[in-house]
């Protein structure tokens, strides 16, 4: 019983990842490139900012999962650096491009994880619920992609878009 628990956690984190990636193309769908460098105030992030962010986490986990990939824009996101107020971020074209070079990569390796691996130590310092493995780490990962995509939506609508669509 328990094996088919362990498939079962990492099938449904599958599915939440599939979902997501599907959901931060369409949340960046027709933004303008001025808008995508709009914040709402000096505390909030912006677009921008948040979609090149979630770009750098895959590819932190992807990194620490064994696969030699790197974002394009590192340097700006590394060691989870906060948004800068000095520097303007690029445009979500290219970092889009890396979303969809990193995804399929690291949904491939996330769907070949041994139960051995899932429960081993956790590969960075991350909020986590449980023990600190890799399991939970992803977990943590998922949620927090729904959080900074819920972000994206709502930054969506108060620029005066159209809502993020869920097909």
């Amino acid at each position: 019983m328990k094996n088919m628990e362990m498939d079962l956690s990492i099938t449904r984190l599958l599915e939440q990842y599939d979902f997501h990636s599907k959901l931060y193309l369409n949340c960046l769908v027709d933004i303008k490139p001025s808008d995508a460098q709009k914040r709402i105030n000096q505390s909030t992030n912006h677009i921008a900012w948040l979609a090149g962010n979630l770009v750098s986490v895959r590819f932190r986990l992807g990194s620490s999962l064994g696969l030699e990939v790197q974002d394009v824009f590192y340097d700006l996101f590394k060691d989870q650096r906060a948004i800068q107020d000095h520097i303007t971020y690029p445009d979500l074209a290219p970092i889009q491009e890396d979303w969809n070079r990193i995804t399929p990569i690291l949904k491939d390796r996330l769907s070949s994880l041994t139960k051995e691996e899932l429960l081993s130590s956790q590969p960075f310092d991350a909020p986590l619920l449980g023990q600190p493995n890799l399991l939970n780490t992803i977990s943590f990962l998922i949620d927090r992609e729904s959080y900074a995509i819920g972000q994206l939506g709502l930054l969506r609508k108060i620029f005066g878009y159209e809502a993020m669509k869920y097909n």
